[in-house]
């Protein structure tokens, strides 16, 4: 069955105390396709690179327009470039998370987990 092959893989160095990564992504079907996630997922911060190192996604906390208040970590956006798979992005989201470790379960009575995916024009 088609649909149990993986699609990617991402690896990242191992340092530990290091705050902010880079992730490598390989493409199984495509072994030239590669992309570079850098920056701080646990801040939600962080950018996703092309081959040519040109950014097709980031990732960003929210920030209340009305208050310039910046909400909390489960509150953030997926900005996908145009030509970029949103939800492909998505999927790097998901990794990043089972990556980062962090579990809302605790926090899931006061708090949900929200992604406000966005795609540039």
């Amino acid at each position: 069955m088609d649909g149990d092959k993986p699609i990617f893989s991402v690896r990242r160095a191992s340092i530990i105390g290091r705050s902010r990564a880079s992730l490598t992504v390989e493409m199984y079907d495509n072994p030239g396709e590669e992309y570079q996630i850098e920056g701080c997922f646990s801040q939600r911060c962080c950018t996703v690179f092309n081959v040519t190192k040109e950014s097709v996604a980031e990732i960003s906390r929210k920030v209340d327009p009305t208050t310039s208040v910046v909400l909390g970590k489960e509150v953030f956006s997926l900005c996908v470039k145009p030509g970029f798979d949103a939800a492909f992005a998505m999927g790097f989201v998901l990794v990043l998370d089972q990556i980062s470790g962090e579990d809302y379960v605790d926090n899931i009575a006061t708090t949900e987990p929200t992604v406000h995916p966005a795609t540039e024009d």
